[in-house]
C-alpha cells in the first residue's frame, strides 16, 4: 500500500509546483500590456484622457505615496538622494524604493517635491551616506517622513525580476519610437506615447522608466 500512495503524493506536489510557476510567470508580466486604451477599467499600461500614465495601478501625477503602497501591497523606503552633475538624474530627488513587490519586481517612485521642500528635507535629514558612484543618500527626519505620505508620484521605475529582451518589449509595447545605442551591448528603447524609456544591457538588470508622456503624444 505504501508504494501506491507515494506516487500520488509526488504527482500532487508536482502539480502544485507547476501551478506556482505558472502564477509567478503570469505575475511578472502584470507590468506590460499591448492594449493602450482610454478609460479607467484595468491595470494595463495606458494614458488616460487627461494625459496621465497608468502603470501597475499607479496614476502618475495623481496617486500619492500612501495610495501607491496600498496598490502595490508593500511598504516603501523613502530617502533623499543627491545625484552628482554627471549623473543622468543630477540634483536632489525624493524617492520611494520598493525592494520587492508581489512578483519580486523592484519599484522606485519619484515623489513630487519643490526646491524649497527638498532644501528643508535636506537640512533636517541625517548625515549623507555616500555610494561609490558619487550618489549620496540621506534618511528623512521623523516629521518629514510622516508628511511625505501625501506626496504625489511623478515617475515610476521598474526593475523586473526576469530578463527582458528587445523582443519582449516589442511584444508588449509595439515598435519603439527610437532606439539609442549607448555603447556595446547597451541600448535605450524610447516609447514616447507612453512615456517609457527602457534600458537593456547584457551586464546590468533591465530598467523600465515611466513618466507622463509629452502633451503632443
Amino acid at each position: 500500500m505504501t508504494s501506491d500512495i507515494k506516487p500520488q503524493h509526488n504527482d500532487r506536489a508536482g502539480l502544485w509546483m507547476l501551478l506556482a510557476v505558472i502564477i509567478a510567470t503570469a505575475a511578472v508580466f502584470l507590468w506590460t500590456s499591448t492594449h493602450y486604451q482610454h478609460g479607467d477599467t484595468s491595470l494595463d499600461t495606458r494614458v488616460d484622457s487627461q494625459g496621465h500614465l497608468h502603470v501597475l495601478g499607479v496614476t502618475l501625477g495623481v496617486t500619492t505615496l500612501r495610495e501607491a503602497e496600498t496598490i502595490l501591497q508593500s511598504k516603501s523606503d523613502v530617502a533623499l538622494y543627491i545625484y552628482p552633475q554627471e549623473h543622468p538624474k543630477a540634483g536632489m530627488k525624493l524617492e520611494a524604493f520598493f525592494p520587492s513587490i508581489a512578483d519580486h519586481t523592484k519599484v522606485i517612485l519619484l515623489l513630487a517635491a519643490g526646491p524649497d521642500r527638498l532644501k528643508k528635507i535636506e537640512s533636517d535629514a541625517t548625515v549623507p551616506h555616500l555610494y561609490p558612484n558619487g550618489v549620496a543618500r540621506m534618511n528623512l527626519a521623523a516629521a518629514d517622513a510622516i508628511g511625505i505620505n501625501n506626496a504625489t508620484v511623478q515617475e515610476l521605475t521598474l526593475i523586473p525580476n526576469l530578463a527582458v529582451s528587445a523582443e519582449t518589449l516589442k511584444a508588449r509595447f509595439g515598435e519603439p519610437d527610437h532606439i539609442q545605442h549607448l555603447q556595446t551591448d547597451q541600448d535605450l528603447y524610447l516609447y514616447n506615447r507612453i512615456g517609457l524609456q527602457a534600458f537593456l544591457s547584457k551586464d546590468e538588470p533591465p530598467t523600465l522608466h515611466f513618466s507622463n508622456p509629452p502633451a503632443d503624444h
